[in-house]
């Protein structure tokens, strides 16, 4: 089925594809030495001392379509020199492209070798459709994992029908065969929670969740389809040519989630609503994920200010806003056992987070930059914020 690399999850998150993406169009990833590769990345490519990164790595970025092989060479992909500039591309726009460029079987692995005319599937693309199509058509928002991997098998769907061919599968919902009973379903669940990466997924146990209006949802749904064209016999070649499909998304006006959770993004305190500043205001506005964090973690207090916000506004169950601390293009992270990683997100009270927001704004402008590089950068940030409001400073 989706054959995705279970127990690597971390090296399909998108923050850590944008530094592969960055090294990928700096050196050659295959003939490089390996402990360069592991000092300049700060990834630690678990192997056998006889395996190099490239072997036993090589095809979760070529899953990812940011390098293929010529002539002993790793190359780096149209979709790698987009992803490798900071703040030019959000992982919705890149998880969203990964979604329609992805077929079963790959071309990142041997399975292409054995390609038939008709016989490709596009297993990611209809995983997020059969979601988009129970929020639009149904108004359900909570899906089982093993619900979609069900349908996918029953349905035999290629991920391209229409929302009335959904709505029809949907409805044979109790047919939908056992897959626990008919194999190892494990890296088919990855690959599913690899999107929910996209800033209105997330995952909770073994559910996927959908923060989006039924709107929004039909408009994404008519949005997205599989990458079609004659393929190439080669993998490496197939590689290379759906990765020029990579654009930087401006051509999609969906990104912009309009009846779902932006109303005005000059609320949470930027003075510019790019679409990077946009993707992280609608990971703080995802209501469901802000109700899944603040349920493990019920806590008043601020951890900006410290303010008790139960004392100071005894009227109000709960006055903090959730702000994420990863880069502003970033989704959320997300684990193959626990699911959607909460320890990116923080809570903070409404002024404070307009205050850090504005401080985000002032130290982008200074630097000249659109987005933080990493997460090592955008946690520094955040901390540097959260100091000078204690402290009363003004960033100068």
């Amino acid at each position: 089925m989706w054959k995705w690399d279970q127990g690597r999850m971390q090296y399909f998150q998108y923050d850590i594809l944008r530094t592969m993406a960055s090294f990928i169009v700096e050196y050659d990833f295959k003939n490089t030495d390996p402990s360069f590769i592991r000092q300049a990345t700060k990834l630690d490519f678990s192997a056998p001392r006889t395996h190099s990164p490239w072997r036993n790595y090589s095809r979760i970025f070529k899953l990812c379509f940011l390098v293929y092989e010529s002539e002993g060479i790793a190359i780096p992909t149209d979709a790698a020199k987009i992803l490798s500039q900071s703040g030019m591309v959000t992982c919705d726009e890149f998880i969203h492209f990964l979604v329609e460029a992805t077929t079963d079987p790959s071309p990142a692995l041997s399975d292409w070798a054995k390609l038939e005319s008709g016989s490709i599937r596009s297993p990611l693309c209809f995983s997020l459709k059969y979601l988009l199509a129970k929020v639009a058509g149904l108004n359900e928002f909570i899906t089982p994992i093993n619900e979609i991997i069900s349908a996918y098998v029953y349905s035999g769907f290629n991920g391209d029908e229409e929302d009335t061919d959904f709505l029809d599968l949907l409805g044979k919902r109790s047919h939908f065969p056992d897959i626990t009973r008919h194999g190892d379903p494990r890296q088919a669940r990855e690959s599913i929670k690899f999107i929910s990466q996209i800033s209105y997924l997330y995952i909770s146990g073994s559910n996927i969740v959908a923060s989006l209006s039924q709107e929004d949802a039909h408009d994404i749904f008519h949005s997205i389809n599989p990458i079609s064209g004659p393929r190439c016999s080669n993998g490496n070649d197939e590689i290379q040519r759906l990765a020029s499909f990579f654009k930087d998304g401006t051509e999609h006006d969906f990104f912009e989630y309009k009846g779902t959770i932006l109303s005005n993004v000059l609320e949470s305190g930027f003075h510019e609503g790019s679409k990077v500043k946009k993707t992280h205001i609608i990971i703080e506005r995802n209501t469901k994920l802000r109700n899944l964090y603040f349920d493990k973690f019920p806590s008043p207090i601020c951890r900006s200010c410290q303010m008790d916000t139960s004392m100071k506004y005894p009227w109000v169950n709960r006055i903090l806003d959730l702000h994420h601390i990863l880069p502003l293009s970033s989704g959320t992270r997300v684990d193959s056992r626990t699911g959607t990683l909460l320890e990116d997100l923080t809570p903070v009270c409404p002024t404070c987070h307009r205050a850090i927001h504005r401080y985000y704004d002032d130290y982008l402008k200074k630097n000249k930059k659109n987005d933080f590089d990493n997460k090592d950068e955008a946690q520094e940030i955040f901390f540097q914020a959260k100091q000078s409001i204690v402290k009363g400073d003004c960033y100068a």
